[in-house]
């Protein structure tokens, strides 16, 4: 009866009730899809804060571009090419400034040589070896100027073992020579023996492809050995390319020297590169997605920050010498070299085409004693996983062939008396991590240092662009939220004041007919209370479907490209989708709305009943 009689009293003025519902609907709306939109802001910052990383590199700006000139045989004409030059080597140790906020890094890799003649590195079959260098003597069948292809004959080959089978040349061999990149050869004379180091130049004419291949005499530097500090320890030695070979020649310092060099150059083609690191995503290849651990598992932050002794190995060494996750790998690391990637020293190539091989062009297998460097880390690895690496990768960012990742702190002797090759920062060998959304705070505080040698490449895999989209998510939810607040507090005390301040002589009538306060605070709120739980209920079903439209929007959008990413970024997107706000959320706004609206029009009936209604009623006569 009271219910009724409440329902009748609101409906007396049509019009500001519809009013007030239609009103309160729309304030519950903003409401409860500001609280949804908010919620499921918070939950996708959480979830692209776990899957997303920002990783930095480095590279060095050359002071200037070096012009060479160097003669070509074919075109007797010069080529000339230009080179980047430094004035000096910018330490990593700049890195380490005010401010920088890094999470891991930043680290300036080298990477090692292990000497592993007992291991397979190249397919029995592979053509591979048609482009390495290698020491020999050679004897003209004529007297020539090598200034275009003669013949000459092999008499030795230095250095290779009688079971290595890595040269498609022999002893008693006959090949072309000539000394393509020389304006001025030596002559060479028939019955004479010369030393110098080969390699294939393919035909003399590049147009030529069936031509007979030509070899070319490299120039060969004994030992250019650093110091930690980037210092070479002694002047580079560099001997001539071309030296006749006469009686007591091997017992001279040159001589010696070409014997241990020969020696060094073909354990290098028994080397297996070793890559440490502070963590595998740190690598461009795993980052990017373009190298991923198929088989095993990836080595853990607690492994490489403890120095655990695990390796990551590649699918192709795996395969050539049956390795499986949990065996051992013996690492007997001679060199470091502080300039290269491992894909510069051994390019991953195709084994069934002629490729490129482990160049010494920059550093030398000799220390400044002219000897071999000595091992300086030997020790078992676990095999934690093998890796694999996606067809088409950019050859600047590969692994290299048979590289191992290793983690830096496991390598715990001095690499110092070891260091083949050093060199400036560059984006293969130098990288940090950095919180995701921080770049624009990085650079600027970098900026303050005043240094502006380096260059800096930011990877992110798009959360820069997609925290810029959550941001103007999370201020319209702040909008919503503050536009549907203000409104329903606006709208309760106005339709508060109306519904029940402006009735206090109905409530004194209604006590002279006998109503207890009680009664009286019913009738005053039951109907008010029932056209707000509606106007929500309308509010926050408009919600839950805007809900379902925003998440199938967000579902169907992808913020970044996985079509190539294999690992947790990959699949179908279940990492993203776990959380996923509860469907909860606009009931529950819906209903701390209908508590605030319950709480203010009691404070309203409280003032309205607490009258007498004698008083009232006795005021209204007057």
């Amino acid at each position: 009866m009271i219910f009724g009689k409440s329902l009748k009293q609101l409906f007396r003025t049509p019009v500001t009730a519809a009013l007030f519902m239609v009103l309160f609907a729309i304030a519950a709306f903003f409401v409860c899809t500001g609280t949804i939109i908010w919620a499921r802001n918070q939950a996708a910052i959480k979830t692209y804060e776990n899957v997303f990383m920002t990783i930095g590199t480095v590279r060095q700006r050359p002071t200037s571009m070096e012009i060479t000139e160097r003669w070509d045989a074919f075109t007797k004409d010069y080529i000339r090419k230009s080179a980047p030059s430094y004035s000096s080597i910018v330490p990593p140790s700049v890195l380490d400034f005010d401010r920088a906020g890094y999470m891991l890094g930043p680290e300036k890799r080298p990477f090692y040589g292990a000497w592993r003649p007992d291991l397979c590195l190249w397919p029995e079959d592979t053509h591979y070896r048609l482009n390495v260098p290698f020491v020999v003597e050679v004897m003209p069948l004529e007297d020539c100027v090598p200034d275009s292809p003669v013949q000459v004959q092999i008499k030795s080959v230095l250095g290779k073992s009688p079971e290595y089978a890595l040269l498609p040349i022999k002893a008693g061999d006959v090949v072309f020579l000539c000394d393509h990149y020389n304006d001025n050869p030596q002559r060479l004379y028939a019955g004479k023996t010369y030393l110098m180091c080969l390699r294939s130049n393919g035909t003399h004419d590049p147009q030529d492809v069936y031509g007979p291949v030509e070899y070319v005499p490299q120039a060969v530097t004994f030992s250019t050995q650093y110091r930690p500090d980037g210092t070479l320890t002694e002047d580079k030695i560099t001997p001539p390319a071309i030296q006749e070979v006469i009686d007591g020649f091997y017992e001279t310092e040159d001589g010696r020297h070409w014997l241990e060099y020969a020696g060094a150059i073909y354990n290098s083609y028994q080397t297996v590169p070793v890559l440490p690191t502070n963590r595998t995503q740190l690598l461009l290849p795993f980052y990017n997605g373009t190298a991923y651990v198929s088989r095993g598992e990836d080595i853990t932050s607690e492994e490489y920050e403890t120095g655990e002794r695990v390796c990551l190995v590649s699918e192709n060494f795996a395969k050539l010498n049956n390795i499986t996750p949990g065996d051992t790998l013996r690492l007997p690391l001679y060199f470091a070299d502080y300039q290269n990637a491992p894909n510069d020293r051994f390019p991953e190539v195709d084994h069934t085409t002629i490729g490129g091989a482990f160049e010494w062009n920059i550093g030398s297998p000799l220390n400044a004693d002219g000897e071999p460097y000595p091992v300086f880390s030997d020790h078992d690895y676990t095999v934690k996983g093998i890796y694999s690496n996606m067809p088409g990768t950019d050859a600047a960012y590969a692994m290299g062939a048979n590289t191992v990742v290793i983690p830096a702190a496991s390598v715990r002797e001095s690499d110092a008396d070891n260091i083949l090759a050093y060199g400036s920062m560059k984006d293969t060998t130098t990288t940090f991590q950095i919180p995701n959304g921080t770049i624009e705070t990085f650079m600027k505080n970098w900026l303050l240092q005043g240094n502006a040698e380096l260059d800096f490449t930011f990877h992110d895999r798009g959360y820069t662009q997609l925290h810029s989209g959550l941001e103007n998510m999370k201020r319209i939810s702040v909008l919503f939220l503050a536009i549907g607040s203000a409104m329903s507090l606006a709208l309760v005390f106005f339709f508060c004041h109306v519904f029940i301040s402006k009735n206090k002589m109905r409530t004194a009538i209604e006590r002279m007919l006998g109503y207890t306060r009680k009664q009286c605070a019913a009738s005053l709120l039951s109907g008010f209370l029932l056209a707000a739980v509606l106007a929500v209920a309308v509010g926050a079903a408009a919600g839950i479907y805007a809900e379902k439209q925003i998440a199938n929007k967000l579902i169907s959008q992808q913020y970044y490209d996985t079509s190539f990413t294999v690992g947790p970024l990959g699949g179908d997107g279940v990492a993203l989708k776990e959380r996923t706000p509860s469907g909860l959320y606009s009931p529950a706004a819906g209903l701390a709305l209908l508590l605030t609206t319950t709480l203010v029009s009691v404070v309203f009936m409280r003032g309205n009943v607490k009258e007498e209604p004698l008083k009232l009623l006795g005021g209204r006569k007057e």
